[in-house]
């Protein structure tokens, strides 16, 4: 019986201590990004780095009178290299420096697309839900358009004011 002991003490400690460990993310199983992208395989769900493009406001076509919107847009772009989550802090800061350097040259490409979309859009239209999907989804489609690449994913109103 003493044995017996000797045998399976040990077994079930080192179990339990890896059940800890990869409970604690010590002991990652299976594959990580860091693997995928060694073994030439790219994550199923890509991460996202974001890009704030500057604060804008603009003259919307409303007649008789003066409305204004103030809006800032937010793009999410498809990053590959990483995992969503994966990346933070420092290590999230320097993917999208370096990410604002790829999408730099097609700034005003980007901001003649946002100022003539909004432009044409009167103040009812901007104040319901529906007409800020709409919105949305129009930014997307052009925005997509003016930059071939990275992929853009999303698109996120940081701001919106109409007065």
């Amino acid at each position: 019986m003493k044995s017996i002991v000797m045998i399976v003490a040990p077994v079930l400690l080192t179990i339990g201590a890896l059940v800890g460990a990869w409970q604690l993310k010590l002991l990652p199983i299976g594959p990580t990004a860091a693997t995928a992208a060694a073994s030439g395989a790219t994550p199923t769900q890509p991460g996202l780095v974001n890009y704030v493009m500057p604060e804008r406001i603009v003259n919307l076509a409303d007649t008789p009178g003066y409305r204004y919107l103030k809006i800032q847009i937010t793009l999410a772009f498809a990053d590959p290299s990483h995992r969503p989550g994966e990346l933070q802090g420092d290590a999230l800061a320097a993917q999208e420096a370096a990410y604002k350097t790829r999408i730099d040259p097609y700034d005003p490409a980007m901001e003649d697309f946002e100022i003539t979309t909004l432009t044409r859009k009167t103040a009812a239209e901007l104040l319901t839900a529906q007409g800020k999907e709409a919105l949305r989804a129009e930014l997307l489609e052009g925005l997509r358009k003016q930059v071939p690449n990275p992929t853009l994913e999303a698109v996120y109103f940081t701001e919106f004011v109409i007065q």
